[in-house]
């Protein structure tokens, strides 16, 4: 081999050692650039799933938090309640505090006055009890068996005939014919029904319901509401005496048309027009001095009128002598 060819050699050589050099980074190139997309669109598909499945737990989740904690909105419950006057009330069985079974229909014939609380109410429940109690001061000019009192615990679960005795002791209510009674479940769902009575349970713990007084007539039909807890005397005590005389505010003293006949429809009117509140003492009296000052005075119209004739038939007679 002369020194021509040793010199080609040598410079194939270094040209297939130069190229070799540079082969091997350009194929990792290639390689590195042909899997960059599948590299990158993996974290892309983990992401995108991640996205999905949390926006899919937040609308399963959006209807519970609804449902959980239901608005009380006051011109609908107002609604439903006095949509409820008027309504019959069922014959409905409760439980009283000694564990014995009270009927509505032990209350037929006579009004009856319902109040639902339920025992583990903080204030309102207890306020609207004590304002009750204005009930006892005029027993005596009502008649304390004239009218009954049912306060009902809408909570089932926990307004056992216990809590509920307590819970009159705590009031210290001891008014005749004033019970506390509990029921089952289904038995409030039905009573809160007639009545026009709403409650649910509230986000903050107990319960949201609308505080109302329920006056019942004679027949076991609803004839009024009054709401709040705090109640003046005479707002409470003008409905149960209407419907015990079985008048309304517009009535006159004796009304021929709803008064009982005969002597006994009289004395009731009467006994009515002398039904009066006093507002010093909060309550009603019998007061019966407007007929005794009529009777007084007639009394003494006839004895001026007795003394008159006597005096007449004393004095001379006035006629002249005849002359013959």
């Amino acid at each position: 081999m002369d020194l021509v060819d040793i010199i080609l050699t040598n410079q194939n050589f270094k040209k297939s050692v130069i190229m070799r050099h540079y082969l091997l980074p350009l194929s990792l190139a290639v390689l590195l650039s042909a899997a960059m997309p599948c590299l990158a669109q993996d974290p892309d598909t983990g992401g995108m799933q991640m996205y999905k499945a949390s926006v899919a737990a937040a609308k399963l989740q959006a209807p519970q938090e609804e449902t959980s904690a239901p608005v009380f909105d006051e011109k609908e419950v107002l609604k439903i309640s006095q949509g409820a006057i008027g309504n019959q009330l069922g014959d409905y069985t409760f439980t009283d505090r000694s564990g014995r079974a009270v009927r509505l229909s032990d209350y037929r014939g006579k009004p009856l006055v319902i109040s639902m609380i339920y025992t583990q109410c903080p204030i309102i429940c207890a306020t609207t009890t004590r304002s009750l109690s204005a009930l006892k001061l005029s027993q005596d000019a009502l008649g304390a068996d004239s009218f009954g009192v049912l306060t009902v615990g809408f909570d089932a679960e926990n307004d056992t005939p216990e809590a509920m005795g307590d819970f009159a002791r705590r009031m210290d209510i001891n008014l005749p014919n004033w019970e506390f009674v509990s029921a089952d479940q289904d038995t409030i769902k039905k009573l809160s029904k007639d009545l026009g009575f709403v409650f649910f349970p509230s986000a903050e713990g107990g319960f949201s319901h609308i505080t109302q007084t329920t006056y019942i007539d004679k027949q076991g039909k609803v004839y009024l509401h009054v709401y709040g807890d705090e109640l003046d005397n005479k707002t409470l005590l003008e409905p149960l005496k209407n419907m015990i005389y079985n008048v309304k505010s517009t009535d006159p003293i004796y009304n021929f048309a709803t008064a009982e006949s005969g002597f006994a429809g009289i004395a009731k009117s009467v006994r009515l027009f002398c039904t009066v509140y006093d507002t010093k003492t909060g309550k009603y009296t019998v007061d019966y001095s407007f007929f005794y000052g009529i009777g007084l005075g007639i009394l003494v119209s006839l004895l001026i009128t007795w003394w008159i004739v006597i005096e007449y038939r004393r004095s001379p007679k006035r006629d002249s002598p005849s002359h013959g």
